[in-house]
């Protein structure tokens, strides 16, 4: 469901959808909205560099539309959403995707190129293409959002049976009774929308519900004057209050019906008093707001044609203290779990920022530079891997044996296969002693990159690292090497030295360009600042 999500979302996930790339629609949210330049083409651009898939913006004369591979994201000068899938073009028309990004639409090729600005972005895909872990967490996101629909599902269902048996207890209408329910039902649904609304401003799914008629404006009403009550109670809680409870009655204290259609009548002079204030004072209408009204009004239509005052009840002063304790019951609930919600709601705000804020380059460079610099050459130390030439060099210091080490060590090979600009080095903390347990793993692996075969070079990095069980007897039986793993003593003791002089305490250390990489990140943050 795209609906919940921002336009430039959406357009992303359609636009990986046709460049067919496998990316969880939440990945995709997160990724955009977590960047430090939302919402920008580069936030775009950064993620689909992410998803190993290679990319590139530009701009050309927008008369040579017919010259772009398909499909391509296009700027448009359009003001709402000036962002367009550019499908395919043909000789008088292109097709494009912009309103909802569910549809193509068809437009004349000289309608469309008088919108464009002759901004694209383009992107080609291969066979490395897509989110890590695309299915594990498709499978997450799935139970994330399956188990509460089966849970409020399950309930309905219940809820549904147990009204057919209280119509028979009471003997009225079943449909009548039934119908009583689900307006209820729903006014507790889209009261319940107005709370979120309340909690959640920005929400799309809510702006979309909010503006979907002409003069919609859900927060000019719900935060103007005549929106509470009293400074502590807003008129959406007194409406989730009123229907939660009224739906509770019917369902455990059928009888309960009489005392809840007086309060029907009761809640007319609302009615009026809402929509009189939105069409003459604020002159705005809120879309939730007057389903409200609506429900409200069926409830009095349905509560009077089916005669619900006179419903015998034989211990009325039980039956009201009954009705009471169920009204009460949503508000008690609501005010215990308001804060915790409103927090969470801040905390996310807050996390977002944040992490906006850390993936900021400049950011990220004023704290680098404050970090431990390297002062002692690393030339001719350790093993290094990527393009020599590059500029960005990341020096791990590790021990052979350190699972954290383990853990970081394909992350590096990812930042060097993404990024021809960037190469790494690996320093072992191995103690130049042929007793110690890291001795021959060190000088096997240092041997080994001395055949200046690289490929061979990371395959046994990884044949090592990557096994949960790390036997060095298998290793050296897959890697059989004799007399040069005596060689390789003078180098271990250079790198024990390095370690010591640079004043390496623990594994894995991490260094960015001859700077210690600061606390706040980790090894995978890098792919945001290590990009080409």
């Amino acid at each position: 469901m795209l609906n919940q999500y921002e336009p430039i979302i959406k357009a992303t996930i359609s636009f990986l959808k046709l460049l067919k790339v496998k990316v969880n629609n939440r990945t995709v949210n997160e990724a955009l909205q977590n960047h430090p330049n939302w919402p920008s083409m580069l936030c775009i651009t950064d993620s689909l560099h992410k998803w190993n898939i290679p990319n590139a913006v530009g701009k050309i004369d927008t008369s040579k539309i017919d010259e772009l591979p398909t499909p391509f994201i296009a700027y448009t000068n359009n003001n709402k959403n000036n962002i367009a899938i550019v499908n395919s073009v043909a000789e008088t028309t292109v097709q494009v995707l912009q309103k909802n990004y569910n549809k193509p639409v068809t437009y004349g090729k000289e309608d469309f190129v008088k919108t464009w600005s002759g901004v694209y972005l383009i992107a080609e895909p291969n066979q490395l293409s897509g989110e890590t872990n695309f299915t594990s967490n498709k499978q997450k996101y799935f139970l994330n959002a399956v188990v509460p629909l089966v849970a409020i599902f399950s309930i309905l269902i219940f809820s549904f049976l147990l009204m057919q048996k209280n119509a028979t207890a009471i003997f009225v209408s079943q449909g009548n009774f039934l119908l009583q329910y689900f307006i209820y039902l729903m006014g507790t649904i889209v009261t319940v929308l107005l709370l979120w609304y309340e909690l959640d401003k920005n929400n799309p799914l809510l702006q979309k519900v909010c503006t979907g008629i002409a003069k919609g404006n859900c927060n000019a009403i719900l935060t103007g004057k005549a929106a509470k009550v009293f400074s502590w109670l807003s008129w959406s809680e007194v409406g989730f209050f009123y229907f939660t409870g009224s739906l509770l009655t019917i369902l455990f204290i059928p009888t309960g019906i009489t005392i809840v259609a007086w309060l029907n009548i009761a809640a007319l002079p609302y009615t009026v008093f809402s929509v009189y204030y939105q069409w003459r004072v604020a002159k705005q209408w809120c879309v939730l707001c007057l389903i409200v009204q609506a429900l409200l009004l069926l409830a009095v239509y349905n509560v009077v044609l089916n005669n619900y005052f006179g419903i015998a009840q034989l211990h009325v002063l039980q039956s009201t203290i009954y009705v009471l304790t169920l009204f009460l019951l949503p508000a008690i609930i609501w005010y215990s779990i308001k804060p915790y919600l409103l927090k969470l709601q801040v905390e996310k705000n807050t996390k977002r920022e944040f992490l906006r804020l850390k993936f900021n380059s400049q950011i990220f460079e004023t704290l680098l530079k404050k970090q431990k610099q390297i002062t002692i050459p690393t030339n001719g130390l350790g093993i290094d891997i990527g393009n020599p030439n590059a500029t960005s060099e990341i020096i791990k210091v590790c021990n052979p044996y350190c699972g954290p080490c383990a853990l970081v060590h394909p992350i590096i090979d990812k930042l060097i296969e993404q990024n021809n600009n960037v190469k790494a080095k690996i320093i072992f903390t191995t103690p130049n002693d042929k007793n110690n347990s890291a001795y021959k793993i060190t000088s096997h692996l240092l041997t080994i990159a001395t055949e200046n075969d690289e490929h061979k070079t990371k395959q046994a990095l990884d044949d090592w690292y990557l096994p949960n069980v790390k036997e060095y007897k298998t290793f050296a039986t897959k890697y059989k090497i004799t007399g040069e793993l005596e060689q390789q003593s003078s180098k271990i003791e250079l790198m024990e030295k390095w370690c010591k002089g640079t004043g390496i305490t623990y594994t894995p250390t991490i260094f960015i360009n001859g700077y210690q990489l600061p606390d706040a990140y980790g090894i995978e943050d890098l792919e945001y600042f290590l990009q080409e």
